[in-house]
């Protein structure tokens, strides 16, 4: 389970500063890392307005030379700032950001274009907008944070089978996870789980103790894997679980 909304306090909501609800889902976010939650726990819809605040910092701060040499390996970053961009339809900013890593334009010259795009195209305010009106937006009182987070960490149960197989996966074939966008775990024959990474969509089935992922797409089968019992699972009181031992030609 992750958390699904993007969460800020009331005084940032009703502040006439705009930086103040993007600073408020910020630190937020910033808390829940600090407990070790990884991406896929967390709002995609939050981390959009977290990376594309980190993107502008980075650039107005330390410019593209900063930038590049920084996160040019850091394809989750990438994938959220550009998610961000596309969510708060800064058009310019994501035509520039679609270039920066291919461009033969000198540092000095991506930061003057990404000043002329930010007089029309300005990022807090498109931040600010879009957090404001979010469907997903939550409003909590700022000494309520705490508990919040508090209340959704002793939920959390042990991470589930699935996502544990998915993730293997994922190492096998050099991807990042991102999440799970479908999947039917009711055909303990035949189960299928979606999920999205950085690069693309895929899929999986499982059946006999064999899982298979496919390409989302193309329906190309990737790679696929037999299931063991983890042995170490098998004191628990709780699910077995299951991992890719051996990767089948």
């Amino acid at each position: 389970m992750s958390i699904k909304h993007i969460v800020v306090t009331t005084d940032s909501f009703h502040s006439q500063n705009i930086h103040n609800i993007i600073s408020s889902n910020i630190q937020y976010i910033t808390k829940l890392f600090q407990h070790n939650l990884q991406e896929d726990n967390i709002s995609q819809e939050a981390l959009k307005s977290y990376y594309v605040d980190y993107y502008l910092s980075h650039i107005l701060h330390g410019g593209f030379s900063d930038f590049i040499e920084n996160f040019k390996n850091k394809d989750k970053a990438l994938y959220f700032i550009r998610t961000g961009l596309e969510a708060l339809k800064a058009e310019k900013h994501l035509m520039l950001f679609n270039t920066i890593f291919t461009s033969n334009e000198k540092y000095e010259t991506l930061n003057i274009q990404f000043k002329e795009i930010e007089k029309n195209e300005n990022l807090a305010e498109l931040n600010h907008q879009w957090l404001i009106t979010h469907p997903e937006l939550l409003i909590i009182n700022k000494d309520e944070i705490d508990n919040n987070i508090n209340k959704y960490l002793t939920s959390q149960v042990k991470e589930k089978r699935h996502i544990k197989i998915i993730k293997q996966l994922c190492n096998i074939i050099n991807e990042d996870f991102i999440a799970v966008t479908a999947g039917d775990s009711r055909n303990i024959y035949n189960r299928s789980w979606h999920f999205k990474t950085v690069q693309g969509f895929y899929y999986i089935i499982e059946k006999e103790n064999i899982v298979t992922l496919y390409n989302s797409f193309t329906k190309k089968e990737i790679t696929k894997g037999k299931l063991v019992v983890d042995k170490v699972a098998k004191n628990e009181k709780s699910t077995v679980s299951n991992f890719i031992s051996q990767m089948l030609a």
